[in-house]
This record gives structure tokens, sequence and C-alpha cells, in this order.
């Protein structure tokens, strides 16, 4: 009746919001939702945020060099596809010994020709932990041990250097216990040459710049050996990763990564990993295998764990729409 009436008064109604502009939206809800929650919540991450450490077992490439949707929650600057909106989701799972479970969304999409904006949310937790006393038999009812977020990014970019930031509210939940907080990351990717890619991202920083067990400091440098048409048709390309990872706690972890591309369709990284926690150190071997489908990949990965500990699983699948 509405319509009628609009259309009875020269008014055309307004066209249904295109796949972009409904992103759009949300994501600026989302950014009013983060920064409101976030004036009263603790300028840094709750403790059990850590529990993202067991997430990132499972990345083969450097935390720094990541790509795809999701990639943003790892260094604000990167998946920074021009013209395009991403989505993504990645689901993770460890053997039954860490009992650790989750899930990481987000997605971006473009607001101008070089500046873009994204979401992502987050769930990490620990399964099946049981209530026992003074008896090896459990209680009734489960242990709930949780660390959630949700925040938005900004990135800005040319065809050789990005910038970004994100910020990012946190919950978290141990029994009864609950604490939440706030941090405010920022990340850098260049190109100083046409094969070399630098990279550099904070991870949980406290907005007071503090020093806190929970954030990383990432790095990454990237090195493109072959990138041409090989005998049988296929463009391949072989790329030379290492990643280091810092912490206020004095460890520093180094990832040294292979990863081979063939037409962009088919991506293979195999990467070991110098893991350092509690002054012990060990080597950490991954592997991710990535398809992609017309406007759809699926990565599938897994990080074998350390001292018997078990491994990390990744099952993943992005989507880009061209504008």
């Amino acid at each position: 009746m509405a319509l009628d009436e609009a259309s009875k008064d020269g008014l055309t109604p307004v066209a249904p919001l295109d796949q972009a502009s409904a992103m759009q939206r949300i994501i600026a809800v989302a950014a009013v939702t983060v920064v409101l929650a976030a004036g009263s919540a603790p300028a840094q991450a709750p403790d059990a945020a850590g529990l993202w450490r067991v997430a990132s077992g499972s990345l083969a490439a450097p935390a720094a060099l990541q790509t795809g949707a999701a990639s943003t929650f790892w260094n604000p600057a990167a998946a920074h596809h021009r013209g395009a909106v991403t989505a993504g989701v990645a689901v993770l799972h460890t053997a039954d010994i860490l009992g650790v479970s989750g899930l990481l969304a987000a997605g971006t999409v473009p607001l101008t020709g070089s500046l873009r904006a994204g979401l992502h949310l987050g769930r990490m937790q620990v399964r099946d932990l049981v209530r026992t006393t003074t008896s090896p038999d459990s209680e009734e009812g489960t242990v709930p041990v949780y660390a959630q977020l949700g925040g938005v990014s900004l990135s800005w970019g040319t065809p050789r250097f990005h910038v970004g930031t994100s910020l990012t509210l946190h919950n978290a939940k141990f029994d009864i216990e609950t604490s939440s907080g706030v941090t405010l990351d920022v990340g850098v990717s260049g190109q100083p040459f046409p094969r070399l890619t630098i990279a550099g991202a904070t991870h949980f920083l406290p907005i007071g710049l503090s020093d806190e067990p929970t954030t990383d400091y990432f790095g990454g440098l990237e090195y493109v050996v072959v990138d041409r048409q090989t005998l049988i048709g296929l463009r391949t390309r072989l790329a030379v990763q290492y990643g280091a990872t810092y912490r206020p706690t004095g460890d520093l972890e180094h990832t040294m990564n292979f990863a081979v591309t063939l037409d962009d369709n088919v991506r293979v990284d195999a990467a070991v990993t110098r893991e350092s926690a509690y002054g012990l150190r060990d080597w950490r071997p991954s592997v991710a295998v990535t398809l992609r489908f017309g406007r759809f990949a699926v990565s599938l990965a897994h990080g074998a764990g350390i001292n018997d500990a078990g491994g990390t699983f990744r099952v993943g699948l992005d989507a880009r729409f061209p504008r």
C-alpha cells in the first residue's frame, strides 16, 4: 500500500540493498556495538584469550602472511582484495587430550577503491570438562571454559602497500568466573620489490600498550622463488616464507614455510615451527591444502602437536564476490 501511494506521488521506491551494502550496514552496526561495549571493558584481553594460540597451531603459513577472508583476524592489513566482498569461516578441533574446539568467521567489504572494512567473530572452548569432588566420578553438569570475541577492522592499501587496524571486544568464562576486555591491533604488509613481501602485526595488544601474556607480535617475510608457466600449461608459483612470533614473556617462535600455488586454484603449504614456551623448545610440523572452485575456496590444515599433546585440525571455507 505504501509503495502504491509513493508511486502515485511520483516517488520511486527504494531498491533492495545489494549484498555489499548489506554487509556494510552489518559492519557499521558491529563497529558501533564494539566501540560502545569497549567503553566499559578493561583495556586488555582476558587471560583465557590465550586459547587462540591453540588455533595458531593449525597455521602452516606465518600468521603475518595469512591469506583468505579470516586472515584479517591475524593481520588487519591482510586479505586486501580490491573490488571484492569476501567472507570466510574456519572450524578448529584438537585431539581429546587437549579437548579444545573453536570457530572463526570473518568478512571484508570495499568502501572505496583503496579502503576496506571488516568484521570478525570467534569462539574457542574447552570440551567435556566435568566436576569431581573426593571421588573420580563426575558430578552432573560440565565446567564452562571459553574465550569469545567480536571485532571490526579497517584497512587501506595500494597495489604494493597495505596498512590496517582492528578493534576487538573479548569475553571469557572459567566456570563461574567471567571477564572481558578490549584490544586494538595494527598491521602492515608491503612489497618493496616485486617478489618480496614484508608483513607485521600485533595480536591482542592492550590499548594502554602494556605488556600482557596474551599479546603476540607477528612478523613475516615472503620471497617468490618461481613464478612462471610450466611445460604442462599451469602457472606455478613457489614461495619461501619466514615468520616470527614474539611474546612479552620473552618467548620467540620461528616458522619456515614452502608454499606452492598452481594457477591460483591449488595451494599447498608445508611448514615447520620452532616453538618456545615455559623455557622449553621443540619442533612442530604443519601442512595445509587449499582448493579454489570459482568464487569459493576450501582449505584443510593440520598442525602436529608437540610433547604428545595431539594435533590441531582446521577446515575452512572462503567466498569472494566481485563487485
